[in-house]
């Protein structure tokens, strides 16, 4: 005989496990497409933002769980889904206000009320990091909708709406500096659950999910500059000598002519090569990649 399960009529499990896999996986990523954000964007390299959990519950806890004075930004996956919360500790907001504004992100006085200007400097901000979130299929974009001050001014849901929560907090170094977090209530999901399975994130290597990850890295590090060096070759000189060099003098390096040499890039040496012209200007072909051991 099979054992009662119980079940909380104040907890509706309405989502199913597959749907929390989902957006655990798409959030995963929301999570490392903006520390490349922040790092490069807002310059903050020692910014990050970690995942923490993805759970269920109900619309009441979420609201209990998150201070009251937290920014509510309130997004739509258009056209098929509105008003999604974006919980932003107010901490959190401030750093980021400060930032956009040209500050350095230091800031003293965490009391001070959200301003007009503040929630307009947060609508951008909010839009830029949604840009990074995964588009559900038969979505287009996800769109800031509209910016409250505090949970009372955000959209009402009923206390026993299912919810999905995805927790997240932002860190510079080890110091965290506050939470976030997605909070998915059913009823504003239901025209996309079908869609919210993890197969379809997964069936196709070459599907745009995977190339929206791919070209929001490379827009990120494609501006980046890095050292580029090659070594010619090596040799022994004792003092005396290196003393006595003058112009015109000859040193004689361990290498042929036509012999490969190394390229490193930041230090590291990463391909092999071949000293050569083009045109008029000295270059270095790559003849091969240095394979890193795992």
């Amino acid at each position: 005989m099979s054992e009662v399960k119980v079940y909380d009529f104040k907890k509706p499990q309405r989502f199913s496990t597959d749907n929390l896999r989902f957006v655990s996986v798409i959030t995963e990523e929301y999570c490392k497409s903006l520390t490349s954000f922040m790092a490069y964007e807002l310059k903050r390299p020692k910014f990050n933002c970690k995942l923490d959990k993805v759970e269920q519950t109900n619309y009441d806890e979420f609201v209990s769980m998150i201070d009251e004075d937290a920014v509510i930004v309130e997004y739509d996956m258009k056209p098929l889904v509105k008003n999604v919360i974006y919980q932003i500790d107010k901490e959190i907001a401030l750093i980021l206000i400060d930032l956009i504004s040209g500050g350095d992100g230091i800031i003293t006085n965490f009391s001070r009320e959200i301003t007009e200007i503040d929630k307009a400097l947060i609508n951008y901000t909010a839009n830029q990091f949604l840009s990074n979130l995964h588009v559900i299929e038969t979505c287009t974009s996800n769109e800031v909708a509209n910016v409250n001050k505090n949970i009372a001014a955000s959209r009402k849901y009923p206390i026993s709406e299912s919810v999905i929560v995805a927790h997240m907090s932002i860190h510079e170094d080890d110091k965290e500096l506050g939470k976030t977090c997605f909070c998915m209530p059913y009823t504003c999901m239901e025209p996309v659950l079908s869609q919210m399975e993890t197969k379809k994130l997964f069936r196709d290597k070459d599907i745009e999910y995977d190339s929206e990850f791919t070209n929001a890295i490379y827009k990120n590090v494609c501006g980046t500059t890095s050292e580029v060096s090659v070594q010619l070759g090596e040799t022994g000189i004792n003092v005396k000598d290196l003393l006595n060099l003058s112009v015109d003098d000859i040193i004689t390096l361990d290498n042929d002519i036509n012999d490969e040499i190394p390229i490193f890039v930041e230090r590291s040496k990463s391909f092999m090569g071949k000293p050569g012209l083009i045109k008029d200007k000295r270059a270095v072909i790559i003849t091969d990649i240095i394979r890193k051991e795992e």
